[in-house]
């Protein structure tokens, strides 16, 4: 049998990001017209985001076998949720962060699984966050994906989107959250101009472990008997990026892949490839984008090649997992 659980209701996107004094200041100058002046994935196609469909009172939540519905206690759902923790911000020298996206798109999300018997709603494991303490909002809760019986779904998509309207960008100050934790505070706030948004952030040279790679050839490393491969597409010259795996006893044993775009993707790949072998799996998934920025030879936020590389990377363990599941 098909199990398929159907939510309709408000679709999130929301990110964090830490930011210097100087964009604190222009963020609150400008306001909403900030969005104006930073490409959208930024925020949008960055790994701090929650993007998923938000639980509450307007939320529609249905499951069916084989088109038959089927009864579903939704309170599991709210029980599920966790409190939205970003503690290596705290724990940093960070001392802004800025809220940025939108949580009012209207849609349906659609998950199904193929082959289900003796259906139990007890098997569905759901992942929501709890997003209360940054948005001071009570029961503030966002779905971000749902496993059944131990496998996340066979088939996911969404549709019957109305748009959405981007919230006014909200600046935190975590010396605030630090003293009401008790976390020391430290001494200064390194890194803040490192925040800002030039069009490139030049790289000491000690950084730089890599050459910036040219030619007119794609970058192509493939990985024999790879286990694991996600693919992403580059919004702005349209080319993807291929990350291809060898998982062995949780650990990468060797990482490649394809990169078809500019000389920027080939790098990025270049770069993603050597840092993640050897690597757990495990200490693979907080990876961002910002950590690849240290192993380049030039940093350029104009292009998204380094969110699409590690967007990449997290679809390949995404895969692994959902294919050792």
């Amino acid at each position: 049998m098909d199990l398929t659980l159907k939510i309709s209701g408000q679709r999130c996107d929301l990110s964090l990001h830490p930011v210097s004094p100087k964009t604190v200041e222009r963020i609150n100058t400008l306001g909403r017209k900030f969005y104006t002046k930073k490409y959208i994935h930024w925020w949008r196609n960055g790994n701090t985001s929650t993007c998923g469909m938000r639980f509450g009172d307007d939320c529609a939540v249905h499951v069916s076998l084989d088109g038959t519905p089927i009864d579903f206690n939704t309170s599991v759902i709210a029980d599920s949720a966790v409190l939205l923790r970003r503690r290596h911000y705290l724990e940093s020298k960070a001392r802004y962060l800025a809220l940025l996206g939108y949580d009012d798109e209207f849609c349906t999300m659609f998950w199904t699984w193929k082959n289900v018997q003796n259906f139990d709603p007890a098997r569905f494991d759901f992942f929501v966050h709890r997003w209360d303490r940054v948005l001071n909002e009570e029961d503030y809760l966002i779905i971000d994906d749902v496993r059944y019986d131990g496998s996340f779904a066979d088939e996911q998509d969404w549709g019957g989107s109305c748009g959405f309207s981007l919230v006014d960008p909200r600046i935190i100050d975590l010396d605030d959250v630090r003293r009401e934790m008790g976390i020391e505070i430290a001494a200064s706030h390194a890194g803040d101009d490192a925040t800002a948004f030039p069009d490139e952030f030049p790289q000491p040279a000690a950084a730089k472990s890599v050459p910036f790679l040219t030619g007119k050839g794609p970058y192509n490393r493939p990985v024999r008997g790879a286990n694991a491969v996600g693919t992403r597409s580059c919004t702005v010259c349209k080319n993807s990026i291929r990350v291809e795996l060898r998982i062995k006893d949780d650990v990468i044993q060797e990482a490649g892949g394809l990169a078809e775009g500019c000389d920027y993707s080939k790098e990025c790949l270049d770069a993603l490839s050597r840092m993640v072998t050897g690597m757990s799996v495990y200490d693979c998934y907080p990876i961002t984008n910002e950590d690849l920025h240290p192993r380049l030879s030039r940093v350029m936020p104009k292009l998204d090649c380094d969110y699409f590389t590690v967007g990449a990377l997290k679809l390949a363990l995404r895969n692994w997992e959902k294919a050792a599941a």
